[in-house]
């Protein structure tokens, strides 16, 4: 009896998603922004929508909280600037260098979204795109997936070559000198 009871409750969960209390939150928005072309606003939000019925199918109530996990396992706190190699130099040294540089925190969330969406499109074709980006952001709460993976590769190459950190810096008012007069 309890069983048959669980097993109801669960197929009301799944019919009684709102994602309508959802959408006021600050990191849903900006998701359905990322998600928005040619300003098609309600297809990015049933798109989202659907990703968030798949989640809560498989975690039943837990569907933001998985969102917000893999938000959070995604952004970026360092990024990587490849500074060229000088002109007409003949020196030893005389190749591309990686800079790293530190990253504020909304941008860093931001980042973290596009590297979401990039790695759900670059899924495979045959499945809809929301399939794809809800076992993408599935993945990514958990530490796994493409996403993850690929910031921590950044994290060990930035880690690499913290020793250049001081070429990145450019100074915004030139040193005067003082002049012996």
């Amino acid at each position: 009896m309890l069983e048959v009871q669980i097993k109801m409750s669960n197929i009301n969960l799944k019919e009684n998603f709102s994602f309508s209390g959802i959408k006021s939150d600050p990191l849903v928005k900006k998701m359905i922004n990322l998600l928005m072309r040619d300003g098609k606003r309600s297809k990015a939000e049933q798109v989202l929508n659907k990703v968030f019925q798949v989640l809560d199918e498989k975690y039943p109530g837990r569907s933001l909280h998985i969102f917000y996990f893999s938000v959070f396992e995604a952004k970026r706190d360092i990024g990587i600037r490849l500074k060229p190699k000088p002109k007409k130099r003949r020196k030893i040294n005389s190749f591309n260098t990686y800079v790293p540089y530190t990253i504020s925190s909304m941008k860093g969330l931001n980042l973290g979204m596009r590297s979401l969406l990039k790695a759900s499109r670059e899924r495979s074709g045959s499945r809809p795109f929301w399939e794809n980006l809800s076992e993408e952001i599935l993945l990514a709460s958990f530490g796994k997936g493409e996403v993850v993976a690929k910031r921590y590769s950044l994290n060990k190459l930035a880690d690499s070559n913290k020793r250049r950190v001081h070429l990145g810096y450019r100074r915004l008012f030139p040193v005067i000198s003082e002049s012996k007069t």
